[in-house]
């Protein structure tokens, strides 16, 4: 729930930073408060990944820079059985929004497996994200999402 909460408070706090992004602005940006659903087969190390929770806030330029935030909790299960949580924090630094209407941006990230083991600094990601779908791409390890629920805005 305080996770949840987290991400309620991210995308509140973005909505009102976006309001001023007007439509004569080279500036777009991107917002998501959105769960997801992996298919079967998808892990991320020895984590069988089922699901994911997202928050998001991100401002891209013309010129491809950008900057914001990207909070990801990846649910799934460990090699045991368990349930076992990864947490994706990531500070945007680039990024573009394509002509069909989605957008990717990229940057550096903490990566927590949640196994008890310290955070793993400056892992590359990259999201590639629509209104139905979103991939998630953190070193080599690409992961796509079913967004069934929630929201991706991209203005």
């Amino acid at each position: 729930m305080k996770r949840l909460t987290s991400v309620r408070a991210i995308v509140l706090g973005l909505a009102v930073l976006t309001t001023s992004v007007g439509a004569n602005s080279d500036e777009r940006s991107v917002t998501a408060a959105t769960t997801g659903l992996f298919a079967a087969g998808a892990e991320l190390g020895p984590v069988a990944l089922e699901g994911v929770q997202i928050g998001t806030g991100v401002f891209i330029e013309a010129d491809g820079s950008a900057s914001g935030t990207f909070h990801a909790v990846l649910q799934g299960s460990s090699l045991g059985g368990s349930p076992q949580e990864i947490t994706v924090d990531g500070n945007v630094t680039g990024g573009s929004v394509e002509a069909d209407g989605r957008a990717t941006f990229s940057g550096s990230a903490s990566l927590n497996m949640g196994d008890g083991t310290p955070p793993l600094a400056n892992v590359a990601f990259r999201v590639t994200a629509g209104s139905g779908d979103l991939t998630l791409v953190l070193d080599s390890v690409q992961l796509t999402a079913s967004l069934p629920s929630g929201a991706v805005t991209i203005d």
